[in-house]
């Protein structure tokens, strides 16, 4: 989970090329913002370790496009599911998620990715190849970033949706594991389990303040 942690953490803290393969110079404008609040939330030496947690978990929270991935985790059992337990189940999904991508703000230690091209697909979606380069790897690792353009004119107009390392995507291991517990013991399940995994991860957060 570390790991995959460092790979989606590292969006916000890459660098741009000189000369990327992009056309679209809202979508480099967004990713821009994001190197630079990340960098400004990790290396700020006046912030406490909780404070750049609550700040990356807010910059975090706001440029991923949540919801869309909570009901992509629960792939055909989207349907079978009750508009409340849906509800419910997006945001504890979206609790889950963020805490733990957020955490990593605390055990930052230089990771850094640089965008090698930006590939548009269609008017509403892109594709970000970028190398990430770990401080204790010779070799960087080679990652894609889903990206969705939305239609909201809101202030984040692009959301990262998912994340694809070495061809297997994250969204797609959530989907296959979640229909696993799904099947066998109900969404209820699912959602305790969250939960659990949320409750367990305060508790030893609190044990170690």
């Amino acid at each position: 989970m570390k790991f995959i942690n460092i790979i989606i953490f590292s969006l916000f803290f890459c660098i741009l090329p000189a000369q990327a393969d992009d056309d679209d110079t809202q979508l480099k404008t967004y990713i821009d913002g994001l190197i630079s609040e990340g960098y400004i939330i990790v290396n700020d030496p006046n912030l406490a370790s909780e404070a750049k947690f609550n700040k990356s978990r807010e910059l975090i929270r706001a440029n991923l496009h949540l919801n869309w991935m909570a009901k992509y985790s629960l792939g055909r059992n989207k349907k079978n599911i009750s508009p409340a337990q849906l509800q419910e189940f997006v945001e504890v999904y979206s609790q889950f998620v963020v805490n733990a991508y957020a955490d990593l703000s605390r055990h930052y230690n230089g990771e850094k990715a640089v965008v090698k091209k930006v590939k548009k697909i269609d008017d509403r979606m892109f594709i970000i190849n970028m190398e990430i380069v770990k401080t204790d790897s010779a070799s960087p690792i080679k990652v894609d970033y889903l990206i969705h353009k939305l239609d909201n004119g809101g202030a984040h107009p692009y959301k990262v949706a998912d994340i694809i390392t070495e061809g297997v995507s994250i969204l797609n291991s959530q989907q296959s594991e979640f229909n696993s517990v799904i099947s066998s013991q109900g969404i209820e399940a699912l959602v305790a389990d969250l939960k659990a995994k949320i409750a367990r991860k305060e508790q030893k957060e609190k044990q170690g303040a």
